[in-house]
């Protein structure tokens, strides 16, 4: 059993790939005062947060640095603590490599232990960079299918949360191409469901209102640009309308964003569908929030940079707010590892 207060959520802070701009808006999003009921495990190497402090002309945090085998819950705990991979070598930023890629998963793996043993309330994950850590770990999608497999999962949705907008992803990590195939009668099915369940979950709405993008222009214009909407989308709307699910749509997505009030939640079938205007509306106030873990995982909105890393200039808001969800739906959602907490 663990000695935490429940007021006080621990949340374990992946650096992501070591020669992104992970450990950048970290430290970025760290110069600001943490909250004090909330604790953080910062997991990387310090050696490239050291580089990476030098090259921002900051120091680096006042922050206990332990292995991970030696860091334990409780109320002595210091309120920002960083995990030492301590993995040999160097990686240079901008430039990722196979060993960075293992180093990234590294890190992601020692967040989940930590988790499991009960000293992490939440997950809050930096980006990778993914073609990295396929060469190290074959058959490597992203971190949420990881993290799906890792916790027993077979239906997550990722579903970027603002301020102003919530828009769920029907896929995830497939080639434009591939969308149509992947999104099935039943995929559709699981994938609204779980976002149902996961706005209850998290918000405390009891009767989600979620909005569908059809696919194709003018959402199919009745068939004539393609048939994706009347084939899939339509059979399960009417199916959720007979079971009191308010799910409505399909919206063509071209002029839908224009005004999207009123909807708690916009299902989208594709990455550059609901990212390019939730961006546009976030404006590095938004993050991403994993529906259908059994653990609380956040992160931030965009990737790991390559092009910018080790040059001053990113910006840390979107891992702010990755943080600030994170403790807020931690602290006061039930932590349980094989129901859905009561709302």
């Amino acid at each position: 059993m663990t000695n935490r207060s429940p007021d006080q959520p621990c949340l374990a802070i992946t650096s992501g790939d070591p020669c992104g701009i992970g450990p950048e808006v970290i430290l970025k999003a760290l110069a600001r005062p943490v909250p004090p009921r909330v604790r953080l495990l910062v997991i990387g190497d310090l050696a490239v947060f050291a580089h990476t402090a030098r090259t921002l002309h900051v120091r680096l945090p006042r922050w206990a640095v332990r292995p991970v085998h030696a860091v334990s819950p409780g109320p002595s705990a210091p309120q920002v603590t960083f995990i030492d991979l301590a993995h040999p070598g160097r990686f240079k930023l901008g430039t990722t490599s196979e060993q960075a890629g293992s180093a990234a998963l590294a890190y992601l793996d020692a967040a989940i232990q930590l988790w499991r043993q009960d000293v992490a309330d939440a997950l809050v994950t930096a980006p990778v960079t993914k073609w990295a850590i396929e060469r190290a770990r074959n058959g490597f999608q992203g971190q949420t299918e990881y993290l799906a497999q890792a916790c027993g999962v077979s239906s997550v949705v990722m579903l970027f949360v603002s301020r102003h907008l919530r828009v769920a992803l029907l896929t995830r990590h497939v080639a434009l191409r591939e969308v149509p195939s992947h999104v099935t009668k039943p995929a559709f099915r699981r994938a609204a469901l779980t976002t149902v369940e996961g706005l209850k979950r998290y918000f405390g709405i009891p009767h989600p209102r979620l909005a569908v993008c059809g696919l194709n222009p003018h959402a199919g214009e009745g068939g004539l640009f393609g048939d994706e909407e009347r084939r899939v989308l339509l059979p399960v709307l009417r199916e959720f309308r007979q079971d009191g699910i308010r799910l409505e749509g399909p919206f063509a997505a071209d002029s839908f964003f224009v005004d999207p009030r009123g909807y708690d939640a916009v299902l989208c079938w594709y990455h550059d569908q609901a990212l390019i205007p939730f961006k546009r509306m976030a404006r590095d106030v938004g993050c991403q929030l994993s529906l259908g873990l059994p653990v609380v995982r956040t992160s931030p909105d965009h990737g790991s940079a390559l092009d910018i890393a080790g040059k001053g200039c990113a910006h840390p808001g979107s891992m702010r707010y990755a943080i600030r969800v994170a403790a807020d739906l931690a602290g006061r959602t039930p932590r349980d590892a094989h129901q859905a907490p009561a709302t």
